[in-house]
């Protein structure tokens, strides 16, 4: 299950392809950062625009559901730090 207070602007997400994409090769994982989430909206499927890391496709953008993504890299800055007194 994913986090969805993680999945926030600039995240790393890896995620697969949907069947009615029709992929090569299905269990092929992509990453992308995302520009933008949508969650919680009414009469919307919770997703996200993802703009691709993958060499050849860097400036794709594309809508990710939800339910595409396998895991998420939260970078640094935004990750809660601890401080050693």
């Amino acid at each position: 299950m994913i986090q969805q207070s993680i999945l926030q602007e600039g995240a790393i997400i890896h995620y697969r392809l949907l069947p009615a994409e029709r992929p090569t090769n299905p269990n092929r994982v992509w990453r992308g950062r995302v520009l933008k989430a949508y969650l919680g909206m009414h009469y919307f499927l919770d997703c996200c625009r993802v703009e691709s890391l993958e060499a050849g496709y860097e400036e794709l953008t594309e809508l990710v559901l939800i339910s595409q993504i396998v895991k998420i890299e939260v970078p640094e800055e935004v990750q809660p730090r601890t401080i050693e007194v």
